[in-house]
This record gives structure tokens, sequence and C-alpha cells, in this order.
């Protein structure tokens, strides 16, 4: 998911977090703008295929040659992209953000089961049926208008080992007995009262609800965050830190995305073994994107817990 960039206070900020959202002699806020631009003049020159609100949203679908974009509209009008998908390749991901998401298959390049909460376009969900067939997928997705949306205007549906969820997702983790190789939590509303100020629910923020997630994972297993930059996005690392064993950070350049890979016990993998996972996945197909080049943007963090 997209969104406008903010920036939070580095005096503010405890001195082992201080530099990695810095925008460092400007350039990648310059990156950042470029992105923001881009995706404005996107949304000016693409076409309106489709428009709703829905409980929890307004929502666009446009089109730009061959891609396809789904945005949330906030009541300032500013438009936050959610999924991009090119019709002829729709399994391809095209967003970076996306890309840096799939890094928790770094850490388990065998996972077998993956849930993903929060759905969009389904980008991701195309993605993972076309490029890892044999996963077992399932998807939460609290909005029935953003489900029927992802099945009639970009093709994502149920299949044979994919199941979709109309549900909330807090609900969903606290009610369900299955347990995942990977989490990937890409959690974004329109922001409100029970979300921060980038549309992330807030009770998906608290110490507490972080801990539960390891409840959900097999062994070995990690959970992906989607956070966009801004003033939380410190607080936010701090409790992930609180409750998981290792936080890495990754930053997917040109956007204001955060990604955040939490390994619930353990050291977790190392530098080199990483490494030969991401080589290793690049050689078995060509996607689009390097694994191995998601691994510039990654930081190892302290966590409380070790």
């Amino acid at each position: 998911m997209g969104g406008k960039v903010t920036r939070d206070s580095a005096e503010e900020r405890p001195p082992h977090l201080r530099g990695l959202f810095s925008w460092g002699g400007g350039g990648n806020m310059r990156r950042s703008l470029l992105i923001a631009l881009s995706l404005l003049l996107a949304s000016c020159q693409s076409v309106l295929v489709h428009e709703v609100r829905s409980s929890f949203s307004h929502i666009q679908i446009r089109d730009q040659g061959t891609q396809r974009t789904l945005f949330f509209i906030a009541d300032s009008g500013a438009a936050s992209l959610e999924t991009v998908i090119d019709l002829r390749q729709p399994h391809r991901l095209q967003h970076p953000y996306s890309h840096a998401m799939m890094a928790g298959l770094l850490y388990r390049p065998d996972a077998s089961a993956c849930l993903l909460v929060g759905l969009g376009g389904g980008a991701i969900v195309r993605f993972l049926n076309h490029d890892f067939p044999e996963m077992r997928l399932d998807v939460v997705e609290i909005d029935p208008v953003v489900v029927t949306l992802a099945r009639e205007f970009f093709g994502t549906a149920p299949g044979p080992r994919t199941r979709i969820f109309t549900e909330d997702g807090f609900e969903y983790l606290r009610r369900t007995p299955d347990r995942y190789d990977v989490i990937l939590m890409d959690t974004h509303l329109k922001p409100g009262e029970q979300t921060d100020r980038t549309g992330v629910p807030s009770r998906f923020k608290t110490v507490a609800f972080l801990r539960s997630l390891r409840e959900r994972l097999r062994p070995s297993g990690v959970v992906v965050f989607n956070l966009l930059g801004g003033p939380d996005t410190t607080a936010d690392i701090e409790n992930m830190q609180a409750a998981f064993t290792v936080v890495d950070v990754f930053r997917p350049a040109g956007t204001g995305n955060v990604i955040v890979v939490g390994v619930p016990s353990g050291g977790g993998p190392g530098d080199g073994e990483l490494l030969q996972q991401a080589r290793a996945l690049d050689q078995r197909s060509e996607r689009g994107f390097s694994f191995e080049r998601l691994l510039d943007g990654r930081r190892r963090m302290r966590s409380a817990l070790r």
C-alpha cells in the first residue's frame, strides 16, 4: 500500500533508532516525493473505471495503459495507492513495497502456509498463487466491498489452496486455531478514530497483540508488517522489539513504506544465510524483482527480548 510521506522528529527518537527514518541529505525525501508526485499525476491522467463508498473506505479503481490501480480516497481528497497490477501480467508484483513484503520468504523459504491480513486488490495473492502454487494461503479482509472489487476488477478469488475470509483480522486471529509459516500484516483503512494517522487500526499496534501473533506461527515462523513512515513509526518498531527477539527493517527504495520482519524466538537467520536463501529464490524463477536486492535495504534492530 502506498501513502503520503510524513516525517517524525529525530530528536524524539531513542539513540538506537535515530537515522533509521532520517531523510539523509534529502535524497530519500526527494525520491519519496517523486514517487508521490508520479502517483498523483498517474491518478490525474488515468481513467476512472469504478468508484464506490463502503462502510470503511471511499474507493476508486483507475486504469492507465495496462496498469490498474485501487486507491483509497481520504476525506481531504488525498489518494492513497493500495494496489497496482499490470493487466498483461497480473501475477507480477508492481510496487516496491510488495516486493519488500516478500522478504518474509527469505526467513522461511520452505513456507507451506501463509496468512495475509488485508487484501486490497489482491496483487500479493495473485503473485503467491502463481509463483508458490503449493502454498496454502488464507486471506482476511474486513471490507466486503474490497473483496468484491478484488474479484471483479483484479481477478482475485478463492482457489484450491486459497481461502478468503470477509472478517475483522483481529477477530480472525483470536478465533482461528490455524498456524502459519509467514503472516503478512498489510492492514490499512481510511484514517479515523480507531486507526493511527496512516490508517493502521490501533489495536493491531499494541505489544499485547503483537505478542499474541506468536501463537499463530509455526516453529521458525515470521510476521511481516507494512508500515507507512510517519510520526508513529518509531513507537511501532519499539513495540515490535518488545514482542519479537529479532526485528529486521527493510526500506524499499523510493517509497514511504517501512517493512518490518519480526522473528518470535531465537537469533533469526544471519546475513550469510539470508543471502544464500535470496540467491536460491532468484535462481528458481525470474519474478521482475530480486530477493538479493531486497537485502540492500535491510537493517537489524536490537530487541528488548535478547
